[in-house]
């Protein structure tokens, strides 16, 4: 409860400073060769101009800037603080003058952390040494430089510490969580769209700490490498993510005339980047280093420019998350651009705002784009639920034609059974009881009898092939059809010709995959045997390194393309669903049939 007082007092309440109580003056040293002691004879002989704002705020500049601050009353400065209120200042030195003058601390975004004189994420000097004046040198020269000085007791800089340690606790939890959101929901659909969006939010939460001070004084306090660079990395870095998810989140894809641009802007940045981080002193480079600060700026609203009118004629022409991603962009925009007009001394805002205004904006941003890729998951969802229910219906539908296969199977084997081996079965019965009632030509009844038993032997057989190919047990799936191709061959009405070739190592594959082949290829013949009236079919079964081919051609007479599939179609068409495959019927009347099916191999795809 207490805590939450204290933020709303915070958010409502701006804080008052007692700069008017105190005249900072500021001497510019442009050829950044002055001692502090020079620095003090130029105040004392009235070199120093009076700040009038009490905001330094010269922007890209090549000098190094020295502010004095006099004291009155040095009994009641003990307790204030000159807080120089930008975290990115990169050496500052602080002195005082009493006796005589003497440097109390060194520190700035080339030093540690610790080298602070008070624990704070911007800079902040305890007035409590007793001096008449104090002198601060600040300098970061070829660079921007943007320093609101503000005078506070130390009870109002801990309560500003509290509230702000509490706001950005608030803030940076909600962003963890929409980090936490976009990686789930990326494990969950392995959709890249909602990892690229956890990694720009990340990015994006990385760049609001370095750019407010808590990276240099919770993730990298000791080093002097990255502290300066963090906030370009993290900006070059967030706005190349920003193009791979909005690629993948509006639906630019190759093709689309905003693809090639982003592409070009995204191998910009990188190289930019890269010069960032490249392993050397900057501070060697400071004027490569000058231009590439002042282009980055310029480049990056150029592209924001160009983004933001592809996405408005995206919008117009209905596309949704096009209008949602403007939403969130135009939010943070706002947002960027009073805090970015309250640092350059243009406006004054809260302080809320003045302190968490680009922070809030993000929060905005990212919530409103979180929202439409809760909306995006909600129809991939259903999506998925409507590609199931498909999916079962065809499956259903898939069921229903192998039972109805089978029945006709069952059937055709029964009317079979009864037909050809019931008939014989009798004519065999007979011709014994007439040789026990008439010895008398018995032996040629017998013989009869005996004849038509092999017969019966002879179908069962083949029947039982039919049924179970035995052949490929014995002696493998090409021996099998070659077999059935000789059967066929012998009757003497049809020249089936066999090309056959792979399946070396067939014993490798599935029982049931080759004796699902076996049936394919057998009822496709049956079918040019009973139908077709054909003199010469071709049979081809060919293995590839991943799949295998069925060509069977016939010259008979054919079937009208787009023709309600025969009832052996249908069977064949359910068992190379089965198998995965892909059936396709080139015929037309008198013309003949071709019928190419391709079947993946198992384990090879």
């Amino acid at each position: 409860m207490r805590r939450a007082l204290l933020l709303i007092c915070f958010m409502a309440w701006h804080i008052p400073c007692l700069r008017a109580q105190y005249n900072l003056s500021v001497l510019e040293d442009t050829a950044r060769t002055l001692t502090a002691q020079q620095a003090l004879d130029i105040y004392k002989n009235g070199g120093f101009s009076k700040l009038e704002s009490a905001y330094l705020n010269p922007g890209f500049t090549n000098s190094v800037f020295w502010i004095a601050l006099p004291v009155r009353d040095t009994a009641a400065a003990k307790d204030l603080v000159l807080l120089a209120d930008n975290a990115h200042i990169n050496h500052l030195e602080w002195y005082a003058l009493k006796d005589s003058l003497r440097l109390l601390a060194v520190t700035g975004d080339f030093h540690p952390f610790r080298q602070r004189p008070l624990v704070h994420n911007t800079f902040a000097f305890p007035l409590n040494d007793g001096a008449q004046l104090y002198l601060l040198k600040a300098d970061k020269h070829h660079e921007s430089l943007q320093a609101p000085l503000i005078i506070r007791s130390r009870a109002q800089l801990q309560a500003q510490q509290t509230s702000e340690a509490l706001v950005n606790g608030i803030l940076t939890g909600i962003v963890l969580l929409i980090i936490l959101f976009g990686t789930f929901l990326f494990i969950t659909t392995r959709d890249k769209v909602y990892g690229w969006y956890a990694l720009y939010v990340c990015s994006m939460l990385l760049w609001i700490w370095a750019n407010k001070g808590l990276g240099f004084h919770y993730l990298w306090p000791d080093s002097y490498f990255f502290p300066s660079r963090a906030r370009p990395v993290f900006v070059l870095l967030n706005l190349v993510l920003s193009l791979q998810f909005l690629k993948g989140f509006t639906g630019i894809r190759k093709g689309h005339w905003m693809y090639a641009p982003f592409i070009v802007f995204q191998a910009i940045w990188l190289i930019m980047l890269g010069m960032t981080l490249w392993p050397v002193d900057y501070t060697r480079f400071v004027q490569t280093n000058f231009y590439l600060q002042r282009s980055l700026p310029l480049f990056s609203l150029l592209v924001i420019g160009f983004i933001t009118t592809g996405l408005i004629m995206q919008a117009v022409k209905g596309n949704r998350p096009s209008i949602i991603y403007l939403a969130g962009i135009s939010v943070l925009i706002g947002f960027a651009t009073l805090e970015t007009l309250y640092h350059l001394g243009k406006i004054q805002l809260p302080e809320f705002f003045a302190h968490f205004g680009m922070f809030t904006g993000v929060v905005l941003e990212m919530i409103i784009i979180t929202f439409g890729l809760a909306a995006r998951f909600n129809t991939y969802r259903k999506e998925k639920e409507a590609a199931l229910l498909a999916m079962n219906a065809q499956q259903k539908a898939l069921t229903d034609t192998i039972v109805t296969v089978e029945e006709n199977e069952r059937k055709a084997l029964a009317d079979r059974l009864h037909d050809e081996i019931g008939s014989m079965l009798s004519l065999a019965s007979l011709q014994l009881s007439a040789a026990q009632e008439n010895p008398l030509g018995s032996e040629t009844k017998l013989q009869h009898a005996g004849d038509l038993l092999k017969d019966v032997s002879h179908t069962i057989r083949n029947i039982s092939h039919q049924l179970t190919p035995v052949a490929i047990e014995k002696y493998g799936l090409l021996h099998a059809i070659e077999d059935m191709a000789q059967l066929a061959n012998a009757s003497g009405k049809i020249h089936i010709e066999l090309v056959l070739v792979g399946f070396s190592g067939e014993k490798e594959y599935p029982r049931n995959f080759q004796h699902t082949i076996y049936r394919i290829i057998q009822e496709l013949l049956q079918n040019i045997l009973r139908h077709a009236g054909a003199s010469h079919a071709l049979i081809q079964l060919i293995e590839h390194e991943d799949a295998c081919s069925i060509i069977v051609e016939d010259n008979g007479k054919g079937m009208e393309n787009g023709a309600a599939a025969p009832g052996f179609l249908r069977s064949i068409h359910s068992k190379v669903s089965y198998l995965d495959g892909i059936l396709q019927i080139e015929s037309e009347p008198n013309q003949g049939t071709m019928v190419n099916i391709d079947l993946p191999l198992p384990g090879k795809n």
